[in-house]
């Protein structure tokens, strides 16, 4: 078993590169450029957005210099819930690639500003009990009792996928209740919130990509 990306090799029953974190394959395709090229692999990108995953790469290919990269499987309508796309390059060509990227953002390289440039970009000085008020997460609502969740929305075997649910639900304020054992599990709502629930439950199961 081979890392596709740093080319370790790995004994059968091995899944995983422990370096790289990506699915170890059979064999290594010979046709793939070589990012290694002397240096080890920087990763310059990483994001969920599938357009911008699509520029970088394209840009990189007429810029003549190699990468490998790991796309994102499956598609969530909540951005919090996607999985990251990332993309790698040789450290040699580490520098070149960051400003192509910098340059697709349209953004300047921070070793080509000015003193007065660098400066006028500082962070102003805030209130951390302001910010920490301002970036508080998604909270259950004053009053939730959970014996008013009677309403059931979903049923299924994978208990991460009833966690999922409810995390995507709290996003949008509806607050849910999570019952069974192994093997089988359900997700309660209030009655009120049953039709929007059903609607948000439909769309995350039919975006996650099957096993």
């Amino acid at each position: 078993m081979f890392c596709p990306n740093c080319k370790c090799e790995y004994i059968t029953g091995v899944k995983e590169c422990a370096d790289c974190g990506v699915a170890l394959v059979d064999a290594l395709d010979s046709s793939k450029p070589d990012t290694h090229r002397g240096g080890g692999l920087v990763s310059i990108w990483e994001g969920d957005d599938p357009g911008e995953f699509a520029e970088v790469k394209d840009a990189l290919e007429k810029a003549g210099i190699p990468f490998t990269d790991q796309s994102s499987s499956g598609y969530f309508i909540f951005p919090s819930l996607r999985l990251k796309s990332e993309i790698w390059v040789s450290s040699l060509d580490q520098e070149r690639a960051e400003k192509i990227v910098l340059d697709l953002e349209g953004r300047v390289h921070p070793d080509e500003l000015t003193p007065d440039e660098l400066e006028s970009l500082a962070l102003p000085e805030s209130n951390e009990d302001d910010q920490d008020q301002d970036e508080s997460p998604t909270e259950i609502p004053d009053g939730w009792d959970s014996e008013e969740a009677t309403a059931e929305v979903w049923s299924g075997e994978k208990e991460d996928l009833a966690k999922t649910l409810m995390a995507c639900l709290r996003e949008i304020g509806i607050p849910s209740r999570k019952a069974g054992a192994t093997g089988r599990w359900t997700l309660f709502v209030r009655p009120e919130q049953e039709t929007r629930s059903r609607e948000i439950v439909r769309e995350v199961v039919e975006a996650s990509p099957p096993e």
